[in-house]
């Protein structure tokens, strides 16, 4: 009787585990979903360059502690050489080489030149790389050693648009002022290059 039992038993439990793996079969399905992402380069370049002493003839500049400029009342230093470079071949020059000529302490220089966002997406100008030194929008202001002498050749300011938003087709114009430093050595010629640090602008970031 007892054996009877328990075949009665094995025989529903195997009916309900089968019924069990059909409706499991029968309910469950695999999804597969398909799809692709289309990015778009952050894209800009530089344009437009000019100075101050651009070869014309012109006496040279000084400027006081507020970056207020004057002109003096000799012409020794200078001319101030520009050059737009595409530093990673894309088409777009993105660097900004200057190289500043026979120049002494008291020296002033002042730089503009334009940015252009020929890209798809909004811009937000987070950084300034100048001779390899970060300026950023608490910091605008920095002195550099350019000729590895130990001592500081020269101060820059820049503060233009850090932080600001540039929407595609638009551009906006970015000044560098440049002062020599009683550290420098006397006719010296010193080279250095700008370059902007970019993100995608978002409702988010402030």
């Amino acid at each position: 009787m007892l054996n009877k039992k328990l075949a009665t038993i094995l025989v529903f439990l195997t009916f309900a585990s089968a019924i069990v793996g059909f409706a499991y079969a029968h309910w469950t399905k695999t999804f597969t979903i398909k799809g692709s992402v289309t990015t778009t380069e952050l894209d800009w370049r530089l344009q437009s360059p000019s100075c101050l002493d651009d070869g014309d003839n012109e006496n040279d500049y000084t400027c006081d502690r507020s970056w207020s400029y004057t002109q003096g009342n000799k012409d020794v230093g200078g001319p101030t050489i520009l050059e737009l470079v595409d530093s990673d071949g894309d088409g777009d020059n993105d660097t900004l080489e200057v190289t500043l000529q026979n120049v002494y302490p008291g020296y002033y220089e002042r730089i503009t030149f334009d940015v252009y966002n020929n890209g798809e997406m909004p811009l937000i100008f987070r950084k300034v790389i100048i001779g390899g030194q970060e300026f950023t929008r608490d910091q605008p202001t920095v002195s550099l050693d350019l000729n590895n002498d130990s001592k500081d050749d020269i101060k820059i300011k820049f503060a233009d648009n850090i932080g600001g938003q540039l929407d595609p087709g638009d551009s906006f114009s970015e000044t560098v002022h440049i002062l020599i430093l009683q550290g420098c050595i006397e006719g010296q010629t010193l080279t250095f290059t700008i370059q902007l640090v970019a993100e995608n602008w978002s409702p988010q970031q402030t």
